[in-house]
């Protein structure tokens, strides 16, 4: 199952608004759907002594949508995102009809307490389900809309660590020098001959880069085709780079990335290591 979607997304005062440039599923004769969501909080998070978050949907199109809701545990084994299915953290409701100019809360709960120091990842998936976008005849009732997925990072918290975005999370992760990213970085040829980027985290917190410099006043790197570039906690991920972007890393020992996973936008140093595995 693929999880990941390819769409436009915009974030303004801290709302995420999707516009149907998402991938399409199993169309015939298709019919532009109008349902369109805002979504928020856009980075929903569960701290150690919370036993559930809320996320909002509003439909802010034209029509009825119907949207299954789910929660995949996330990881990053082999270098490369992962979804599979878990029970920690339990969606509700796991279906909705979310009518046109209406808003609709989704409860996501923790089902039991999690390990201690540690944080863990999740991708929350919200899919329109297809509908009959009209009451018509046959012809149109036999046509499907477009179908939107949605997916929203989702961290929780064990006792002694948390997101660093409240007092209290930062109390607790103060006490802890691992209780942030900490990344190193490498380059290899992938078996095409081109040159990757492998970035490795050995903290207990994810790093969301999205830039790196090879100096602190130095011109921004590009990761891809990523909005952002997530390296989970004990994880290594790789980005494809250029051989000229290549030729200018190797040219140092450490670099720099811009990273928004905590409070607030930080640039943090990046040291080079030997061996990417």
């Amino acid at each position: 199952m693929v999880i990941c979607m390819n769409n436009s997304a915009f974030i303004k005062n801290g709302i995420l608004k999707t516009f149907l440039f998402a991938s399409t599923l199993s169309l015939v004769t298709p019919v532009m759907a109008q349902a369109t969501f805002l979504i928020w909080p856009i980075y929903p998070k569960i701290e150690a002594n919370e036993k559930a978050t809320a996320v909002w949907l509003q439909n802010t199109g034209k029509t009825d949508a119907m949207v299954q809701i789910r929660v995949f545990k996330w990881n990053q084994d082999g270098s490369k995102d992962n979804y599979s299915e878990q029970s920690e953290v339990i969606p509700s409701p796991p279906v909705a009809k979310i009518k046109a100019g209406e808003k609709h809360m989704l409860r996501l709960t923790k089902s039991a307490n999690l390990p201690d120091g540690k944080e863990q990842s999740y991708r929350l998936i919200v899919d329109e389900l297809p509908i009959r976008l009209s009451d018509g005849n046959e012809q149109d009732a036999s046509k499907v809309s477009f179908q939107m997925r949605y997916s929203i990072p989702l961290f929780a918290y064990g006792k002694g660590i948390g997101s660093g975005l409240n007092e209290e999370s930062q109390k607790a992760n103060a006490k802890n020098p691992l209780a942030k990213p900490v990344l190193q970085w490498s380059i290899r040829n992938n078996e095409q001959g081109q040159p990757e980027l492998y970035l490795k985290n050995n903290g207990q917190k994810f790093a969301r880069l999205s830039s790196l410099k090879t100096s602190k006043t130095g011109n921004d790197i590009s990761l891809g085709k990523a909005a952002f570039g997530y390296v989970l906690s004990n994880s290594t991920m790789k980005f494809a780079i250029d051989k000229s972007t290549a030729n200018e890393l190797l040219k140092t020992s450490k670099i720099y990335g811009v990273d928004s996973s905590g409070i607030k936008q930080e640039l943090i140093e990046i040291t080079k290591m030997e061996d990417p595995t």
